[in-house]
């Protein structure tokens, strides 16, 4: 599975940034790079999620319910990479990328069902903050060795050998990893996205939505945002490197903390810690040096929120249906996404793309998120 960690955390970590540099030799676009990058997958998200979710979890064959899925997701995933590679205009680099994004969109709920069928519950939170650790280490390796200024001419060759180690590391996923038998058949009603008591979970989702989308501000527009503060992509990738080596000595304690205390606890601090600190940078930051500074402290609590709160669903739901109730969550979340970034990507171009609303878009929605997890707090706990 860590294995499997490793080419799943190198796509994660590498494709969307090298997608970006690719993009800007086509357009600089605000609003264009936030549909591409938010909006669209969102929606993919909101009318594939559920459906596959659902099918997955209904599943019965001789490989599992999840690796079928997962084996069909990962060859398409690497189509669409290298359809991204060899990209010569803007309209195919779009539909490579639109290829890709579906792929990965179906691909991730499936592989972290995967993880919820055959990792004990009781040793979660510390998987996954071994789970950060290899993608941190993986995404650190990545920014410091070629996030450096001359990206641009070495983008084809990157990413082409990154499509091959991530390719080979899930299917040896798909070969190695052994699912537990599920007996249980499945339920008629289990195709329906929505199904009778599923509105109980509709403030978990909520929640889980607007604490993912308060980090999304900075993380589609940073690269982009680096001109207006005299950073450039050296500056960038340095940056996310040591964010990265940062959370790498994060990840165990904050998984074990989730254990010990609950994924809502150290959610709902990390997520009040994000409000007040992008406000701060909302008002202070306007150089290179507070620029570089604010992004590394998104950088880590960011990944604190994201590894403190993993296991969160998980540990939430029921495991017969995880996989299409964690699509449903995922589906909320689409709907939020495409409302919000088609938004700031309007909003940032008709301000003359000021960065700094980064930072307050990033602080109003995690003090949304605040409110919504004290109230999840008070019904769980």
């Amino acid at each position: 599975m860590l294995i499997g960690d490793l080419g799943w955390s190198l796509r994660e970590r590498s494709v969307q940034e090298l997608f970006k540099v690719h993009l800007m030799r086509f357009s600089q676009d605000a609003t264009l790079l936030n549909i591409l990058i938010g909006a669209m997958p969102a929606l993919i998200a909101l009318t594939l999620g559920p459906l596959i979710g659902a099918w997955s979890d209904r599943t019965r064959s001789r490989y599992g319910r999840r690796i079928p899925f997962i084996f069909g997701t990962a060859v398409v995933t690497a189509t669409g990479m290298l359809g991204m590679a060899f990209s010569s205009t803007l309209a195919a680099l779009a539909v490579c990328w639109t290829i890709f994004e579906m792929a990965t969109i179906v691909g991730n709920p499936l592989f972290i069902a995967l993880i919820n069928d055959t990792v004990p519950r009781h040793i979660l939170g510390r998987f996954f903050g071994l789970f950060r650790i290899v993608s941190l280490a993986t995404g650190a390796g990545f920014f410091a060795l070629f996030f450096r200024n001359e990206l641009v001419s070495v983008f084809q060759p990157l990413l082409v050998a990154i499509t091959g180690v991530y390719l080979c590391c899930m299917l040896l996923v798909c070969w190695r990893v052994r699912e537990p038998v599920c007996e249980t058949p499945a339920q008629r009603g289990g195709w329906l996205p929505v199904q009778p008591g599923d509105a109980q979970w509709g403030r978990l989702f909520a929640a889980v939505s607007v604490g993912a989308l308060a980090v999304l501000p900075i993380n589609i527009n940073a690269l982009n945002a680096c001109a207006q503060f005299g950073a450039d992509a050296g500056d960038f990738g340095s940056a996310i490197a040591l964010t990265y080596a940062i959370s790498i000595l994060l990840a165990w304690p904050v998984g074990w903390l989730a254990d010990r205390y609950h994924p809502l606890r150290v959610g709902a601090v990390v997520l009040s810690a994000y409000a007040v600190c992008m406000l701060v940078a909302w008002r202070l930051v306007d150089e290179r040096t507070g620029f570089l500074l604010a992004l590394l402290v998104h950088g880590v609590l960011a990944g604190c929120y994201l590894t403190g709160t993993v296991s969160l669903l998980p540990a939430l739901l029921p495991r017969e249906r995880f996989s299409q109730l964690a699509a449903l969550s995922a589906s909320l979340t689409a709907l939020l996404v495409v409302v919000s970034t088609v938004g700031l990507g309007a909003l940032l171009d008709a301000t003359g793309r000021d960065y700094r609303l980064l930072y307050l878009a990033g602080a109003l929605t995690a003090g949304c998120g605040v409110l919504l997890w004290r109230g999840l707090l008070k019904r769980y706990l």
